[in-house]
């Protein structure tokens, strides 16, 4: 049984030692103050830079330069018994930071291993280490995260291969233990089509290490969209609320049609006016967007109707050849007609036969269809606040039809209300399931009120048969414990490999993990929500219970 126990400060400071001999003294924080890169008010510390609780707070970093270091690294870790909580970039933004599950855990930032290891354009794949930002791939909406740690937390992009977990080819890895592991056709030395073909010969061992803490990915390859030669993105608006169901339901259609290649993103009337230049419009907002309050939806509605905006809005983008575009441009107008008071619109770069597009013909985009990164999207945390705000996700994984995703929408907006804070929509729409991202804006002042609201839409979307796809390191716990099939055989299971692999628990301790609540019953429980010892207790009771096996019949 792997076991994670509180480092005291002295054995804190010979890991910082022995690690600062390896990485030397200028790659290493023995406190969580600095080293860090700037975040979204300049400052360079670890931790949750939208929260105010300590609960989750590092007690320091170390960051090397090379999988050998990591190597070296993971070995002390082993033998000091230090916790690790590995970040490629640390921008993991309304999901912790670089903050850790376990308080003082000591944070493996992987920002200096950042090369492009390979790019080709005839196959189009990109080997790239975990702190690469720019290259011409399907980016996370904030450009500056990884898209090594995007895609390991089965995080979007917005091209054809936005859905990056399912873009992924090829891994090397950093066991528990120290050794180095390569997935798919990695496994053999040398071969050619690591980064080609994913499946490999036997088990495939990628999925492992997706929201995991079973080791360290130091390489990852990744499929690319090549450039077309004739591209548009497309906006499509619905004019009531209700109007959700068809827009998702026609989207997803066209989807599972590969008529629109890339995952839609929609957005509500809240989000299109905070998103909106008008300084009219903003003002109205401004109003109402202020601690304890959120805009009323008569005046959003009463903006809606003088802009002739819809009530919610879909992005996507086409990407094809020149004879190719105009048709489904045409296709998409049919598909959409049947909407009362659709209105579709479309910046369209008719392109030229035999050459590809350029992004810097398209520009920085509002959403990067394109994979131009950007930073934009950031200034919207402080539209509450004026400065010093944040936000939280919530997401749930939800049927693509567009009638489930209404009822739970309906039900969700309302808790938002009553909490007083304003929903605002990052929907993003899949061939057969919609991720329902609700964007939480908040100041820090409110925090304890949107942390409130966020285990109140965790309940009821578990009560509706739904789970977020990602979570918040502080509501990793509280997501888990949903995973309840046969008294949580996946929990049993995935401690077991934990156990295994990791005996000494020092890789993310708490991520998706059962080996992190032995523990906290003895170390933490005390520290965190008040029903979580009878949440740690309960699954105590259930990851030492051994399965019930029922006899064969004949």
């Amino acid at each position: 049984m792997s076991m994670v126990r509180a480092t005291d400060a002295q054995t804190l400071g010979r890991f910082f030692e022995d690690a600062a001999h390896v990485l030397g003294e200028e790659n290493i924080s023995r406190t969580p103050e600095h080293g860090a890169l700037k975040g979204p008010q300049g400052e360079d510390s670890y931790g949750d830079p939208f929260s105010t609780a300590t609960t989750h707070q590092p007690s320091g970093a170390v960051r090397p330069k090379c999988v050998e270091e990591v190597q070296e690294v993971v070995m002390l870790a082993n033998k000091h018994k230090v916790r690790l909580w590995t970040v490629s970039r640390g921008k993991n933004l309304g999901y912790g930071g670089s903050s850790a599950v376990v308080k003082a855990s000591v944070i493996l930032d992987l920002h200096r291993i950042n090369k492009i290891i390979e790019i080709t354009e005839e196959y189009a794949y990109a080997i790239v280490e975990p702190g690469v930002l720019n290259i011409w791939a399907s980016v996370p909406a904030i450009g500056w995260g990884s898209v090594l740690g995007n895609t390991l937390d089965r995080g979007f992009g917005y091209t054809p291969n936005g859905e990056h977990s399912q873009s992924q080819c090829g891994m090397e890895v950093v066991l528990p233990n120290g050794d180095l592991l390569r997935t798919g056709m990695g496994a053999m030395k040398d071969n050619k089509t690591f980064p080609l073909y994913k499946g490999g010969f036997g088990p495939g061992l990628d999925g492992l290490f997706y929201q995991s803490n079973l080791g360290v990915v130091t390489k990852l390859g990744i499929h690319i969209t090549p450039a077309p030669e004739a591209y548009a993105t497309i906006e499509v608006s619905v004019p009531r609320e209700e109007d959700l169901v068809p827009l998702v339901g026609t989207l997803s259609d066209l989807m599972r049609r590969s008529i629109i290649l890339n995952s839609p993103s929609i957005a509500n009337i809240f989000r299109i006016a905070l998103m909106s230049k008008d300084p009219e419009i903003l003002a109205k907002l401004n109003r109402y967007m202020k601690s304890n309050s959120y805009v009323p939806y008569p005046v959003l509605e009463e903006i809606r109707k003088q802009q002739n905006w819809g009530f919610w809005k879909a992005y996507f983008s086409l990407y094809g050849s020149v004879e190719m575009l105009p048709a489904l441009q045409k296709t998409i107008q049919r598909a959409f007609s049947s909407i009362p008071g659709v209105q579709i619109e479309w910046r369209e770069f008719p392109g030229t036969p035999g050459q590809a597009i350029t992004a810097a013909e398209i520009k920085e985009e509002e959403i990067p269809h394109s994979g131009i990164p950007t930073l934009a999207p950031l200034g919207l945390v402080d539209s509450r606040s004026g400065k010093g705000g944040a936000h939280m996700d919530y997401s749930p994984v939800i049927p693509s039809s567009g009638r489930e995703l209404y009822e739970w929408y309906l039900t969700a907006k309302q808790r938002t209300i009553d909490s007083k804070f304003d929903f605002f929509a990052d929907f993003h729409v899949c061939p057969r399931y919609v991720v329902g991202i609700e964007l939480v804006i908040y100041t820090l002042k409110e925090e304890a009120r949107m942390l409130e609201l966020y285990k109140n839409l965790v309940q009821d979307g578990a009560k509706q048969g739904y789970m977020a796809y990602r979570t918040h390191v502080g509501y990793m716990d509280r997501l888990a414990i949903k995973m309840d099939f046969n008294e949580c055989a996946f929990s049993r299971f995935t401690g077991l490999m934990k156990d295994t692999l990791d005996p000494n628990g020092v890789l993310s301790p708490g991520r998706l993990s059962v080996s992190l609540w032995r523990t906290l019953l003895k170390t933490q429980a005390s520290a965190r929500e008040p029903d979580s010892a009878v949440i740690f207790s309960n699954i105590t009771a259930l990851i030492t219970k051994k399965p019930v096996i029922p006899a064969p019949s004949f």
